[in-house]
């Protein structure tokens, strides 16, 4: 940190907040959240080599949460961006009409030349960066800016034609939907929003924070409202939509996280696992020595061991964050879950996300992340009455695809049970991803063939793992519920006042469930736990049962 002086910064960054705010008061208080925010970073490791470029676009992203707040919706101000055409003589035109205008001319741009606007004025990349991301010459790039900015000015010039389109239009944000609860017969919620539909995305943004009518929607999207009116349809049949009273209006009826609601807690509950780790490993470590003297414990091998040993630590903590925070929020049992028309039984989520910035580029707070645990289950499958695949997704292995995993819990119980590679039931077309599942630590190479490589348990047996979790799970929680419940007190996601369904552990959800990670790493670091594992651990377990 001392090598890092942030004297030279202030007034350069103060001069950028007036002229983005033209109001002194917030200026301030926006270029102090800025420092603030580079210190949090510079201390978990951030290390800029443009520390200029590197401030100035925290403080922009401070400016954008700071208009979100005041207007409460994301906004784009281009009053430090002029469009200076070659010849032009007329004064600048700071109006809010001007803007709403501008933002509308870029929803019409054609790709090309949109992409690199946004790019360019919206986003601060420079022409070289453009260049390189686009895989165009520079000289493209700066041909495109020039023909951007005369269609937007004139379309500007005849802005009384047509109403304003939103951000979402020209840079849209990308929303990805999670479940709690079990999916329905075709995947759903899953199979309604596709990750390469934006269409069905935007469409559940633009509608989250109040209700719209088709063609508002379709005006705020820049696309025509025969493309919207079936998609919403859609939505609405498949009950991640819902039509307000009248019926003309429909909204989004879950909650959606932004990137401000998944990190409230997060540098606190960070902490929290770093100042009270004894209070959280002792009961653990316990509950770890009772789970080695278990037989199905001792007869898995080395990585299997592992695996079952981080399954356990995570599924422990996860219950003792669920347990604090249904003291606060009230518990809601899967009876209380709502069955959907497709079959399924499951709760919404959605993880919104601006463009560029998706899950994989927050790699330092996807290392914390875990989802709730999840499962796959076949029944009747060779001589078992059923089959389950169990795991948690965490950083440290990967995961399955999700669309064949009913086709690799058979192919695991397969390999579990030394069936021969001509008599396996499987096709090709998941034989083919070996190289994927070695990768993720659910397959190893042996002169055989591919091998299982995480633990299998009879139903049993997973009962008595599971019970000795709700052991320690509620020492754990005994030992560490005031400290908990400080980070559950603040942080927690303010709903839209028209959204009515959304249960409330929701609203709690991110502000907790670091800490589970948070610990593991420390007892990682520590040399306590995993010491010298340099493979991958999904924390699945294979469970089966036979008659």
């Amino acid at each position: 940190m001392n090598k890092f002086d942030f004297s030279e910064y202030v007034d350069r960054l103060y001069s950028a907040a007036v002229r983005k705010t033209g109001d002194s008061c917030v200026a301030e208080d926006i270029v102090q959240e800025t420092f603030l925010a580079a210190i949090g970073q510079l201390k978990r490791g951030s290390r800029p080599e443009d520390m200029w470029s590197w401030l100035l676009g925290i403080l922009s992203n401070k400016y954008c949460d700071w208009l979100r707040e005041k207007y409460k919706y994301p906004r784009i101000s281009f009053e430090e961006y002029p469009f200076d055409i070659a010849g032009e003589d007329e004064a600048e035109d700071d109006s809010e009409e001007k803007l709403e205008a501008i933002r509308r001319e870029l929803g019409l741009l054609a790709n090309a030349y949109r992409e690199v606007m946004v790019r360019f004025y919206l986003r601060g990349h420079s022409l070289e960066r453009i260049a390189e991301d686009l895989q165009i010459p520079v000289g493209t790039v700066k041909s495109r800016l020039n023909m951007g900015r005369k269609y937007v000015k004139e379309g500007v010039g005849d802005m009384e034609n047509y109403e304003s389109f939103s951000k979402q239009s020209y840079d849209p944000d990308i929303l990805y939907i999670a479940c709690a609860g079990e999916e329905g017969l075709h995947q759903e919620p899953f199979s309604l929003v596709p990750q390469s539909d934006r269409l069905s995305q935007s469409i559940l943004i633009q509608a989250y924070q109040k209700p719209l009518t088709e063609e508002e929607i379709a005006r705020a999207l820049g696309v025509p409202t025969a493309f919207v009116e079936p998609v919403v349809k859609r939505l609405t049949e498949g009950e991640l939509m819902y039509r307000a009273e009248g019926g003309r209006k429909v909204y989004t009826d879950f909650i959606i996280y932004t990137d401000e609601d998944r990190k409230a807690t997060f540098d606190k509950q960070l902490a929290v696992a770093e100042a009270h780790f004894p209070l959280f490993w002792e009961e653990l470590e316990k509950g770890l020595t009772a789970l080695r003297e278990k037989a199905y414990y001792k007869r898995q091998k080395e990585h299997a061991k592992h695996k079952l040993e981080l399954h356990f630590c995570v599924k422990t903590l996860m219950n003792v964050h669920s347990t604090v925070r249904d003291e606060v929020t009230g518990t809601m049992p899967y009876s209380q879950y709502p069955y959907h028309r497709d079959g399924g039984r499951w709760l919404a989520i959605g993880n919104q996300y601006s463009a560029g910035n998706g899950p994989q580029e927050d790699k330092e707070f996807q290392k914390y992340s875990v989802n709730g645990e999840a499962g796959c289950n076949e029944k009747n499958f060779r001589d078992a009455d059923c089959i389950e695949l169990r795991e948690y997704a965490t950083f440290l292995g990967g995961n399955p695809d999700f669309g064949k995993r009913l086709q690799y819990v058979k192919w695991f119980y397969e390999l579990a049970s030394g069936v021969p590679a001509e008599e396996l039931s499987v096709d090709a077309r998941v034989l083919q991803d070996t190289d994927l599942l070695t990768e993720a630590g659910f397959l190893t190479r042996t002169e055989e063939g591919p091998a299982l490589d995480i633990p299998v348990l009879k139903r049993e047996e997973y009962r008595d793992e599971c019970l000795l979790v709700s052991e320690y799970a509620e020492r754990v929680a005994g030992k560490v519920r005031e400290i908990l419940l400080s980070v559950f007190q603040s942080g927690y996601v303010r709903l839209p006042k028209h959204l009515k369904s959304v249960p409330k552990w929701q609203q709690y959800m991110y502000c907790g469930n670091s800490v589970p990670m948070a610990v593991i790493f420390q007892a990682m670091e520590k040399g306590v736990f995993l010491k010298n594992v340099d493979y991958p651990l999904p924390a699945s377990l294979l469970i089966f049962d036979k008659g």
